[in-house]
C-alpha cells in the first residue's frame, strides 16, 4: 500500500492546478462557454473505497469515458458525467441524435484528459502515449462492473469538477494509477521537493 506524504500531497496538487487551467482553457474555447475547475482533491485509497464513493452519488446513470495512458508515468483517466448534463451538452451543441452525443463526450474527453495528462507529465519532464478513449453508458448500481475499476486495486484519485454554469454541464474527472507508477510518481515528487529546497 503506497501513500502520498503532505508535502508529496501539495507538490502534486501545484502541478495538477498548472495541468487543470491549461486544460480547461482548452475546452472552454472546444465548447465556445466559459468554464471552471474545482480545486483538485488528491487522495490514494484503495478501488473498492471509490466504489462506494460512487454508490453515494444522486444522479442513477452516468456516462462514464475512459481513456488509458501510458510511460513512465501510467494510467486511466476517467471522465463522468450525468445524463442531465450529458442532454444540456447535446441542447449546447446543437445535437440530434444520442450516437452524436456519445461522440461529443468521446471528443471532450480526448481533449479534456489528454490535455491534462499531457501538460501534468510535461511538468514531471516525461511524456506519456494515449489508447483512444471509450465510453460507457454506466446505471451506478453497476459500476464495480466496470472494467477499468478491475485493472486496479488501488488508486491515486485526484478529483475535480468541470463546470459550464450558464449550460448547467457538470462533469467529472478522475485519474486512476497504480502500484509502480505511484512509486514513480512518489520518487518525481521528492525530486521536485528537493529542487525546490
Amino acid at each position: 500500500m503506497y501513500n502520498l506524504t503532505e508535502d508529496e500531497k501539495d507538490v502534486l496538487q501545484e502541478l495538477m492546478n498548472i495541468a487543470y487551467g491549461n486544460a480547461t482553457a482548452v475546452v472552454a474555447e472546444m465548447l465556445d462557454a466559459f468554464a471552471t475547475l474545482s480545486i483538485p482533491n488528491i487522495t490514494v485509497i484503495p478501488v473498492n473505497e471509490l466504489l462506494e464513493q460512487f454508490k453515494s452519488l444522486k444522479n442513477q446513470s452516468y456516462f462514464f469515458s475512459t481513456q488509458a495512458f501510458s510511460g513512465e508515468f501510467s494510467g486511466e483517466s476517467a471522465f463522468f458525467i450525468d445524463a442531465t448534463s450529458a442532454q444540456n451538452l447535446a441542447k449546447h451543441l446543437e445535437m440530434e441524435s444520442s450516437e452524436d452525443l456519445d461522440d461529443a463526450i468521446l471528443e471532450l474527453t480526448n481533449v479534456l484528459t489528454s490535455t491534462l495528462t499531457t501538460r501534468l507529465a510535461q511538468e514531471m519532464q516525461t511524456q506519456v502515449s494515449f489508447s483512444l478513449p471509450s465510453i460507457e453508458h454506466v446505471p451506478l448500481a453497476e459500476i464495480a462492473d466496470v472494467a477499468t475499476f478491475k485493472t486496479y486495486s488501488q488508486v491515486i484519485v485526484i478529483d475535480t469538477q468541470l463546470i459550464f454554469q450558464d449550460q448547467k454541464i457538470n462533469g467529472e474527472i478522475f485519474i486512476l494509477t497504480k502500484g509502480e507508477s505511484i512509486q514513480w510518481l512518489k520518487q518525481k515528487l521528492n525530486q521536485i521537493l528537493e529542487e525546490l529546497f
